[in-house]
């Protein structure tokens, strides 16, 4: 992710470095795409590449939602993957008309964006992606799974699933600086209320603690580096 081993950290410094530094590039390409107005609806491991430069690179757009053309408008449930899709399931009410044709759409685009909050979709999944790099755990199809069905039964509070769980997760990376890794995934992997609240945005996201205070070296490190081919 840097280009080199990142020397003189503890095991766990360097994971963490390691699962801020995608989470950033993730977050930040989320912004870019929401801003243009695509919902990307397929936030998982599998849809993100590194690059050599260690450039995380968001993929396979074939289930997106673009609101400037109306595609995808009101998505079909069986395109979702249901490991990483938040509860309400939809990038935007179901009680949603059909799309108008393309130039009413882009219109329209702006209205139902502030209305409805359509990326905060992604960004549930971008929590799921932040709970499976920082908990070994949840990594496996069954770990994830099973983490699904407790946060299911725990009405979809990450507080409330940490301290009923069964399991035993390792949570040492997200508990690192105050905490500040699991309070930004307890504010990704929420309940979304009507006006949009109650989970954050990609812009919010960035300016969250998380990325902003605490023993970040990671722009140090990348500052420091040259790559080449």
């Amino acid at each position: 992710m840097f280009g080199r081993t990142l020397r003189g950290l503890s095991t766990l410094e360097r994971g963490a470095l390691v699962v801020k530094q995608v989470m950033r590039q993730l977050v930040k390409s989320l912004k870019r795409i929401h801003s243009t107005g695509i919902v990307h609806r397929d936030i998982k491991p599998s849809n993100l590449v590194v690059t050599r430069r260690g450039q995380v690179k968001l993929i396979d757009f074939g289930a997106a939602t673009d609101l400037r053309i109306g595609k995808n408008y009101v998505p079909d449930r069986a395109l979702l993957d249901p490991d990483y899709c938040p509860p309400e399931l939809y990038v935007l009410p179901e009680e949603t008309p059909q799309p108008p044709p393309e130039p009413i759409a882009a219109i329209l685009s702006p209205i139902l964006w502030q209305l409805n909050h359509p990326d905060l979709f992604d960004m549930y999944s971008a929590g799921i992606v932040l709970m499976q790099l920082a908990i070994p755990s949840l990594r496996s199809q069954s770990g994830l799974k099973n983490f699904n069905a407790e946060l299911r039964s725990a009405g979809y509070d990450l507080n409330r699933w940490r301290e009923t769980t069964r399991r035993r997760p390792d949570l040492q990376i997200l508990d690192l600086d105050a905490g500040r890794g699991w309070d930004l995934a307890t504010k990704l992997i929420s309940e979304r209320a009507d006006d949009g609240r109650g989970r954050l945005s990609a812009a919010a996201a960035l300016r969250h603690p998380y990325f902003l205070l605490g023993g970040d070296q990671a722009p140090a490190a990348l500052s420091k580096l040259s790559f080449s081919k």
